[in-house]
């Protein structure tokens, strides 16, 4: 199930100890809020007659919890981590209804926690993550010859002008188009593309491929082809619980963060469970997949330029202890990140930066501000240091980078400077995340080539590029 999009599920719902009180119910599902389950009843029975202060003294008792359900179809359903958010009852204490709001759920088996160790076979799919694959499956439309088309090519005295073409296509499955692993799991990437079916039917009557391929409206029949990819997770420690799966799934967001500087969703997440029912889980992520949007065009690497499997060990080796991995997170949490204020922004990034030198980079502990964003910047390619074009202002780019930091951190500098537009301070603090983004990609192996290529061609990384130049701009410290 699409946990991208919006689901509306009528059912039975009940708690895991008390599976003889069902309520009816509706739960709505959206990427944007999560799971809401509107009840008709409480859970602790209908009609139940409470005062209001006694049915307030059953609400710990029943948030943060497990709630079943069971659609009209039969099929089972799980909410995680529920909470009751409101409740109605009548004039003699009796609960009407109640509201229940739930950051994901489970289809397909009823699991009473989300720790439980119970899932295998996983399978995510990420937006954009097909792009990084560099697996054509489209090749360029040929003319062909077509019976009942005379004059192909040709334009008619009456206007007719046909051109009978062929797409050739690369249908079907391949699994394993980029791999890798961590200590905790091993990943695959496998790609999927539009095909015809294929039965003893269709082979006899070739017709029936066309007419299951294609989709009749009442403007006229349609074909649509599509490619897309996915993950499959193998855990070491198989079965894990859906919360490790979550874990297991950072470093695929990670990956396409980092490889398009834009933050990316998840379309769908599934598992089959020990018992052999296949699931599908429902997240509330801060970013929803988008599967139909329009596709990031400017990819900055992908796997021939660096493999899944390089792209982990960096990513583990970034996150060597809990202060690398805290840093590594924030570092990552930047990309996309749009914040409300410029000391917000000033804030984030230099710590981010700092954050990122020290721990993940191993830049020493007794080492100032100043020195880390110099080396920062420093172990930049002499090209794509050309293209920031910060060598002339690289001391005032970090003492007002310094300035800046305590500034927004203490409420004022103890020596305060007129700046004399606040986009000065967005200058300082973008430029700033770029260099700490651009040497992530250093440490990562992402080839310089590829780099200077996003600098003058990624609609966001050539604009934070181009905004280094604004530095001259500011008075001399």
């Amino acid at each position: 199930m699409d946990t991208s999009g919006s689901h509306r599920i009528k059912g039975w719902w009940f708690l895991p100890d008390l599976p003889e009180s069902r309520i009816p119910g509706v739960l709505t599902w959206s990427a944007a809020k999560g799971a809401e389950l509107e009840l008709f009843g409480g859970l602790h029975g209908v009609g139940q007659t409470m005062t209001p202060g006694e049915a307030d003294t059953l609400k710990p008792e029943v948030d943060m919890g497990t709630i079943y359900g069971e659609t009209d179809a039969g099929k089972r359903v799980t909410l995680w981590d529920a909470e009751r958010r409101n409740y109605k009852s009548d004039l003699g204490g009796a609960t009407q209804e109640e509201f229940w709001h739930s950051p994901w759920l489970c289809i397909g088996s009823h699991m009473l926690s989300a720790d439980d160790r119970s899932l295998q076979n996983l399978q995510v799919a990420v937006d954009n993550l097909y792009y990084l694959t560099g697996d054509g499956r489209f090749s360029a439309p040929v003319w062909v010859q077509m019976e009942g088309v005379d004059h192909p090519v040709e334009e008619q005295s009456n206007g007719t002008f046909l051109t009978p073409y062929a797409i050739p296509v690369v249908g079907g499955l391949k699994a394993d188009v980029a791999t890798g692993s961590t200590p905790r799991a091993n990943y695959s990437i496998c790609t999927d593309a539009s095909r015809p079916w294929i039965s003893p039917a269709t082979e006899a009557m070739p017709e029936l491929k066309l007419q299951f391929m294609t989709k009749r409206t009442r403007s006229g029949p349609s074909i649509t082809l599509r490619v897309n990819a996915w993950a499959r997770i193998s855990p070491v420690a198989s079965p894990i619980s859906a919360r490790d799966f979550l874990y297991d799934m950072h470093p695929l967001l990670a990956l396409l963060s980092l490889a398009t500087f834009a933050r990316s969703g998840v379309e769908w997440m599934t598992a089959v469970n020990v018992d052999g029912e296949e699931v599908s889980l429902l997240c509330h992520f801060a970013h929803p997949g988008s599967p139909g949007s329009p596709a990031e065009t400017n990819i900055i690497f992908d796997f021939s330029d660096v493999s899944l499997d390089s792209f982990l060990q960096a990513w583990e080796r970034l996150g060597d202890g809990p202060q690398a991995r805290y840093a590594r997170n924030m570092a990552v949490g930047q990309v996309g990140h749009t914040p409300v204020t410029v000391e917000e922004h000033v804030g984030q990034v230099l710590a981010v930066a700092e954050g990122f030198h020290r721990w993940c980079l191993k830049g020493g502990k007794s080492v100032t501000l100043k020195d880390r964003l110099l080396n920062l910047h420093d172990r930049l390619p002499d090209g794509i240091r050309r293209q920031l074009n910060l060598e002339k202002e690289k001391q005032k780019w970090v003492d007002w980078a310094v300035w800046a930091r305590n500034n927004v951190d203490h409420g004022g500098a103890e020596k305060h400077r007129e700046v004399a537009d606040f986009y000065h301070l967005k200058v300082i603090a973008d430029s700033v995340w770029i260099v700490t983004y651009l040497a992530a990609l250093q440490d990562i192996g992402v080839p310089t080539s590829s780099v200077e290529e996003a600098l003058r061609n990624h609609p966001r990384l050539r604009v934070l590029a181009e905004r280094c130049a604004d530095l001259a701009k500011l008075p001399e410290s």
